[in-house]
């Protein structure tokens, strides 16, 4: 009889000590489950906060900028050669256009004006090179993909673009800010513009600014894709 009430009793302890590391291990999971919903919680409006700062910047970029962009016919080799003649010749030309041109809309209207004029420059250059593909040159907005460009970095997005499009266009291209102007000077020794620079820093918000600007060393190449 004592034997079997101390069996009962230690059952009772063995049952209470179960019940007991049943809920100890109940709650270590439930905190486990809560500490890795928190972290990706965090990871997750970390993350919708850079995408809402990188928008932001993309917009003010995108009011403030125009980029110039060449599309060449092809990519066999005699067809990017004509678009970089098409680059050197129209960039020296607007050098002269936009000179003095303070801020967006005075660099647009001119670019809008001119539009002609540039597109028989092109047209010229293509000729000259012995090619017979049709020109065409527009001031339009187009998406682009994510780019750096010396030591800025400009975010994916819509942007205010002259662009020429030489025959089907559907070779690699080459792009850069003509206002402000951050074209190379020297497509062999690339040198940025200081008061491309500045005037770039003068237009955009500090924060913005911030954002694009590589802090560290970046490498330079070529800007076609």
């Amino acid at each position: 009889m004592l034997w079997k009430k101390r069996k009962k009793r230690t059952g009772e302890a063995a049952r209470r000590a179960a019940a007991v590391l049943g809920k100890g291990q109940f709650w270590l999971k439930n905190m486990a489950v809560m500490a890795a919903v928190t972290v990706c919680g965090a990871a997750a409006l970390r993350a919708h906060r850079s995408w809402m700062e990188e928008k932001a910047a993309q917009q003010e970029l995108a009011a403030s900028v125009i980029r110039f962009h060449v599309l060449a016919d092809s990519d066999r080799q005699r067809d990017q050669q004509v678009k970089l003649e098409v680059r050197d010749a129209l960039l020296e030309r607007m050098e002269k256009l936009l000179e003095g041109a303070e801020s967006l809309e005075t660099a647009r209207k001119r670019l809008g004006d001119n539009l002609e004029t540039l597109r028989e420059e092109a047209e010229t250059v293509v000729r000259e090179a012995g090619s017979s593909v049709p020109v065409n040159v527009e001031l339009t907005r187009e998406d682009f993909p994510v780019r750096t460009y010396s030591r800025y970095r400009f975010p994916a997005g819509e942007y205010e673009t002259l662009q020429i499009t030489l025959g089907s266009g559907e070779g690699h291209n080459w792009w850069c800010l003509i206002f402000p102007s951050l074209c190379f000077q020297d497509s062999l020794h690339p040198v940025l513009s200081e008061d491309g620079e500045r005037k770039l820093k003068y237009v955009l918000s500090d924060e913005t600014y911030d954002r694009i600007l590589q802090k560290e060393k970046v490498s330079i190449g070529f800007l076609w894709f």
